[in-house]
C-alpha cells in the first residue's frame, strides 16, 4: 500500500511539473541582417560582462549562414563561433539583457551573413535565398520551445542591413519593394502575426549608404507607413573600420534596438503627459486650405496693429511628395486675429531663376522680427532628385522691411549655413544636410540658429551678426536615438525651449515633444509637447480623413508657435492628413489654454 501511496505522489508531482511547464511563457525575436547585425567585429575577448547572471536563462539558436550554428538547438545566450578565437557577438547580447531586466523572458533566433543583400543574397520570398533558408530553419526552431512545455510569444523581428543594396543602383531603387514583400511573407504567410513589430536599422555613416541614402529613406518610409515598424539609427555608435562597430558599439547598439521595441510595445499617455504642456492645446479650426495647393509650415508672427501672418510653404497638386523637394514656395496669408481666416496675400520667396543653391525649392519658412527688419529663414536645394537630394539641403535667410516684402535674400546667395567639411563633427556629410531652422535671439546677445541634421538630431549654430557668419557647434544639442523633427525655438520662464514633433515614440509616436534647456545648448529635460491628432479631435470627427502622404498616423508636422506677452498662445501645424476629407493637406490652429 505504501508503494502504491508513493507512485501516486510521483504521478501527481509529475503532473504538477507539466502543468507548471506549460504555463511558462518565452518571448521571441527574430534577429537577421549583414555584419553589423552578426557582429562582424564583436571580438568575445571583449564580452560584455553579465554581472547579474543574465545569460544564463535567456535563449539562443544562432546561424551565422554558411559557417557555423548552434545546429539548431537553444543555447544560452553566449559568443558565437566562426570569427575570433573566443568566438564573436553582435548586438543581441545587450538587447536581450534589457528584455530580461524589463521582465520579459527573451528567446532571440540570430541569422545573419556578412556582405550580403537583400536583392542579391536573402531574395524574395520562394526564390532560395538566405531568407527561405532562415524561414526553413525557424519553423522547427519555435516547434522545439513549444515542446519543451513553453507559450511561445512572437514579440518582434529585428532586420539591420542595406549597406550592401545601397552598393548597387537598381538594388537600391529595389529596397524598399524588397523589404516590404519580406516583411509582408514572414508576418502573414510564415508566422501569422500580421501586426508583429518590426525594428529596421542600416548603417547610416557607411559610404555606399551615403552616396544612395534612398536605402535609408526606404526603411523611414516603412516606419511611416506601418505604426508596427520602428526605424532606429546607428549613427555616432563607434566604429571598428569604415564598415563595422566595434564592440562597445555593438552593446550599445542593442540597447538602442531595445529602446525603440519599447516605443512599439510600450504603454501611452502616461501622468507625466496629462500634466505637460501637451495637455493645454485646443484644437481651433483649420488655418490655411489653399485649393489646388498642399500647404505645410506655417509660421506666424503679430504686427503692431494685432494682425496675424503665416508664411507658408506650398506647391501645386494635392500630395506631399515630391513637391516639397521639387516646386514648393513661401506663401504670406493675413489674418485680423490668430484665429483667422486668413487670406491669401502675396508670394513672399520663389526658388531663383539662376542656377543658386536654392533654385529648385524653398520650403519651410521660419518669421521672426529682428530690430525694426523682418527675418525669414527656409530651406532649399538645387536638386529634388534622390541622390542628391536630401544631402544637399541648406538654410537661408531673406530679410525685409515689411512683412509684404519684398524680400531679399542676405549675402551673396542667402545661404547661412550648410553641413560642416570637419569630419569630426556629428553631422559631416549629412545625408539629410542641414535644415528645418528654429531661429533665437540671445537674451546677452547674439542669434542661436537651430536645425536638424543627421541622425534626426538637433544642432546648434551661433552668430555675433544676424545675418552671420553661423559657426556651427561639433555636437547635437539633443540627445535622441530616434528621428525628430521641425524644432521651434523660444523662451520660457527663463528657459530655452525647442518644440519637435516625435515621429518615433521618444515620449509618443505621432506627438510631439518640449525639449528644455537652461543654456540653449545642452537640452537634457523634455516633456509631451502635443498629443496625437486624435488626442484632441476624438475618432469620430476624424472618420473621413483623408491621408495626402504617406504616413499611417493622424499627426501634426512642422509645429510654430505664436508668443504673445511671452507666453505661447497658439499653435500653427499642417499634416499629411485632411482631418476633414478635404481633397488636399491642410494646416491647423491650436489655442493654449490654462
Amino acid at each position: 500500500m505504501k508503494r502504491i501511496k508513493n507512485i501516486g505522489l510521483l504521478l501527481i508531482l509529475a503532473l504538477f511539473a507539466l502543468v507548471s511547464n506549460a504555463q511558462k511563457k518565452i518571448d521571441l525575436f527574430i534577429w537577421a541582417g549583414q555584419s553589423n547585425a552578426q557582429g562582424w567585429m564583436g571580438d568575445a575577448a571583449q564580452y560584455p560582462s553579465d554581472v547579474e547572471s543574465l545569460d544564463e536563462s535567456i535563449k539562443l539558436n544562432w546561424t551565422f549562414f554558411n559557417n557555423e550554428s548552434s545546429e539548431g538547438e537553444w543555447v544560452k545566450m553566449q559568443p558565437q563561433k566562426g570569427r575570433f578565437a573566443d568566438g564573436h557577438f553582435g548586438p543581441e547580447v545587450s538587447f536581450a539583457r534589457e528584455l530580461k531586466k524589463a521582465g520579459y523572458s527573451p528567446a532571440i533566433f540570430k541569422y545573419t551573413k556578412g556582405a550580403t543583400g537583400l536583392a542579391r543574397d536573402w531574395k524574395a520570398p520562394g526564390e532560395g535565398g538566405i531568407y527561405d533558408s532562415m524561414v526553413k530553419d525557424l519553423k522547427p526552431a519555435i516547434q522545439q520551445l513549444k515542446d519543451l512545455g513553453y507559450k511561445v510569444n512572437i514579440r518582434g523581428f529585428i532586420w539591420i542591413q542595406g549597406e550592401s543594396d545601397a552598393g548597387d543602383e537598381q538594388a537600391a531603387r529595389d529596397y524598399y519593394h524588397n523589404l516590404k514583400e519580406l516583411i509582408h511573407d514572414l508576418r502573414n504567410t510564415v508566422l501569422h502575426t500580421p501586426e508583429l513589430k518590426v525594428i529596421l536599422g542600416v548603417d547610416e555613416q557607411h559610404r555606399f549608404v551615403q552616396n544612395r541614402p534612398i536605402v535609408v529613406e526606404a526603411q523611414k518610409k516603412l516606419a511611416q507607413l506601418d505604426e508596427n515598424i520602428i526605424y532606429t539609427t546607428m549613427y555616432g555608435l563607434s566604429k571598428a573600420d569604415a564598415t563595422h562597430l566595434t564592440p562597445a558599439g555593438l552593446v550599445e547598439h542593442g540597447k538602442r534596438i531595445f529602446e525603440a521595441y519599447k516605443v512599439l510595445d510600450g504603454p501611452i499617455h502616461n501622468e507625466a503627459s496629462e500634466k505637460s504642456m501637451a495637455a493645454h492645446w485646443q484644437y481651433i479650426g483649420i488655418a490655411v486650405e489653399e485649393p489646388g495647393y498642399t500647404t505645410w509650415g506655417t509660421s506666424p508672427i503679430m504686427d503692431e496693429d494685432g494682425k496675424v501672418h503665416l508664411f507658408v510653404a506650398r506647391w501645386p497638386g494635392n500630395k506631399v511628395e515630391p513637391g516639397w523637394r521639387t516646386c514648393g514656395e513661401i506663401a504670406h496669408y493675413v489674418g485680423d486675429d490668430p484665429e483667422g481666416p486668413f487670406r491669401f496675400s502675396d508670394l513672399a520667396l520663389t526658388p531663383t531663376t539662376e542656377d543658386t543653391w536654392d533654385h529648385v525649392s524653398v520650403h519651410n519658412p521660419a518669421i521672426h522680427k529682428v530690430g525694426e527688419q523682418y527675418v525669414l529663414l527656409y530651406i532649399g536645394n538645387n536638386n529634388g532628385k534622390q541622390p542628391p537630394h536630401p544631402a544637399n539641403q541648406h538654410i537661408g535667410m531673406a530679410v525685409s522691411k515689411s512683412l509684404y516684402g519684398p524680400w531679399t535674400r542676405v549675402g551673396k546667395d542667402g545661404k547661412i549655413l550648410s553641413p560642416p567639411d570637419n569630419p569630426n563633427y556629428w553631422n559631416y556629410q549629412a545625408t539629410n544636410g542641414v535644415n528645418n531652422p528654429a531661429f533665437l535671439q540671445h537674451p546677452d546677445g547674439g542669434f542661436f540658429l537651430y536645425f536638424k541634421s543627421q541622425g534626426g538630431k538637433m544642432g546648434l549654430a551661433i552668430a555675433e551678426k544676424l545675418e552671420g557668419p553661423y559657426v556651427q557647434l561639433p555636437f547635437p544639442v539633443t540627445q535622441n536615438n530616434q528621428a525628430v523633427e521641425d524644432g521651434y525655438a523660444f523662451l520660457l520662464d527663463g528657459q530655452f525651449c525647442l518644440l519637435t514633433t516625435d515621429n518615433h515614440g521618444l515620449i509618443e509616436k505621432g506627438g510631439g515633444i518640449l525639449w528644455k534647456s537652461e543654456d540653449g545648448i545642452h537640452f537634457t529635460d523634455k516633456e509631451q509637447g502635443f498629443f496625437p491628432v486624435e488626442k484632441y479631435l476624438g475618432k469620430e470627427k476624424l472618420k473621413h480623413a483623408t491621408n495626402h502622404y504617406f504616413a499611417n498616423i493622424i499627426k501634426f508636422e512642422r509645429p510654430q508657435v505664436l508668443m504673445i506677452d511671452g507666453k505661447p498662445a497658439y499653435l500653427y501645424v499642417p499634416s499629411g492628413f485632411h482631418f476633414f476629407g478635404g481633397e488636399s493637406p491642410a494646416s491647423y490652429i491650436m489655442k493654449y489654454v490654462e
